[in-house]
C-alpha cells in the first residue's frame, strides 16, 4: 500500500438527448400527502408532510455560466455536459468529448473540474478540467492522469464532496474519510486521512452534496439525510448525533449524483435523466423544490453514471 493512503487497509455508444421545448414534469407523492401519482408510480417521492414541500429552508448559488456532469460512453470516451440553470432543473444542456479511453475506469467527480478515477490496479489519479465552466473541448490542467495514492480498489462506493474531500465506504462496511491537498497532482493528503468516521455503510449508495452533507439511499429506495460537520478536517462529528434523517423514499435509480447545495439528479432504468433540489442540506428538514415535482432533464442517458461537479452549487 502507498504511504500517502496507509491509513487505507485497504454506454452508451452515442447518446441522444430528446428534449422538448419545455421539460416535462412528474408527478410524485407526499408522505403523508395526498396526490396525482397515474405517471409517477415506482418513482422517488420527498419524506415529510408536516412542512410545506415548497418551503426553501436554504438558499441556493450555482456557478455560472454553466455546472458539468461528466460521463464515459460506450466508446470509452470522456464527455462534459455543461447544465446552465442547475438550481431549477430548467437549464438546457451542450455537451463535449473532452477525453479517450476512459473505460477500464471508475470516476467519480472532486469539484470544480477536478475527477478522480480508480485504474484496474487500484491506483487513485487526478484529473483536472480546465475548461470545466464552459463548453469549450479539453483543456487538462498540468499533473492531470498523476497517481495520488495506492489500494483504492476496495472501496464500494467513493463520493467526493468538494475542497478535496473524499468519503469511501470500504468492505467492512465502515466509511472513511479522505482529503487530498495537492497540486497539480502531488500525492499530498490531509493528516488523518483514512481515518473512520462511521461504520454499518454496508450495501448503501452514498451521494455527497458539498459542506458535509450526505445521503444514503438503502436497498428499500428510502433516501436519508446525514451530514459530516466537520468536512475538511476528518474528525468523527456529526449533525443529529449521527442519526439519519429520512428525506425520501423510492429512490431506486439506476445511478445518482449531485451538482452541491442539495441539487441531486437521478436516472432511471428507462435511461430517462430526473432534476430534484433538497432545500434544506444543511439542516435535514423534509423540504423539496418545485412542490414534490420532478423535471426530466431528457431520454437516453442509459447507461451513463451521472457524474455531477459537486462543488457546482452552495447552499446557505
Amino acid at each position: 500500500m502507498s504511504a500517502v493512503i496507509r491509513n487505507n487497509r485497504r454506454t452508451l455508444a452515442k447518446v441522444l438527448i430528446m428534449r422538448s421545448r419545455t421539460p416535462r414534469t412528474l408527478k410524485r407523492t407526499m408522505l403523508g400527502v395526498s396526490a396525482l401519482v397515474s405517471m409517477a408510480v415506482g418513482l422517488p417521492s420527498p419524506c415529510g408532510a408536516t412542512v410545506a414541500p415548497h418551503t426553501l429552508v436554504s438558499q441556493v448559488t450555482c456557478a455560472t455560466p454553466y455546472v458539468p456532469m461528466y460521463h464515459v460512453d460506450g466508446l470509452s470516451q470522456l464527455r462534459r455536459w455543461s447544465n446552465s440553470s442547475p438550481a431549477t432543473g430548467g437549464g438546457s444542456w451542450t455537451q463535449q468529448q473532452i477525453g479517450t479511453g476512459w473505460g477500464t475506469l471508475t470516476v467519480f467527480s472532486g469539484g470544480s473540474g477536478t475527477l478522480f478515477a480508480v485504474d484496474s490496479q487500484g491506483n487513485l489519479r487526478w484529473y483536472q478540467d480546465g475548461g470545466f465552466g464552459g463548453t469549450g473541448g479539453a483543456a487538462w490542467g498540468s499533473g492531470t492522469g498523476s497517481i495520488v495514492g495506492t489500494g483504492w480498489g476496495g472501496f464500494t462506493t467513493l463520493p467526493s464532496g468538494g475542497q478535496g474531500v473524499v468519503y469511501g465506504i470500504d468492505a467492512s462496511g465502515n466509511l472513511r474519510w479522505y482529503r487530498y491537498l495537492g497540486t497539480n497532482g502531488s500525492a499530498s493528503w490531509a493528516s488523518g486521512s483514512g481515518a473512520v468516521i462511521g461504520s454499518g455503510w454496508s450495501g448503501l449508495k452514498l451521494i455527497a452534496s458539498g459542506a458535509g452533507t450526505l445521503y444514503a439511499v438503502n436497498s428499500s429506495g428510502a433516501l436519508y439525510w446525514y451530514r459530516h460537520l466537520d468536512p475538511t478536517g476528518g474528525s468523527a462529528s456529526w449533525a443529529n448525533n449521527g442519526s439519519g434523517q429520512q428525506v425520501g423514499t423510492g429512490w431506486t435509480f439506476t445511478a445518482t449524483g449531485s451538482m452541491g447545495g442539495g441539487v441531486l439528479l437521478g436516472r432511471d432504468s428507462a435511461g430517462g435523466l430526473w432534476w430534484y433540489r433538497h432545500t434544506d442540506p444543511l439542516g435535514g428538514a423534509a423540504t423539496w423544490a418545485n412542490s414534490g415535482i420532478a423535471i426530466s432533464q431528457g431520454v437516453g442517458w442509459a447507461p451513463v453514471a451521472v457524474l455531477a461537479d459537486v462543488a457546482g452549487c452552495v447552499a446557505s
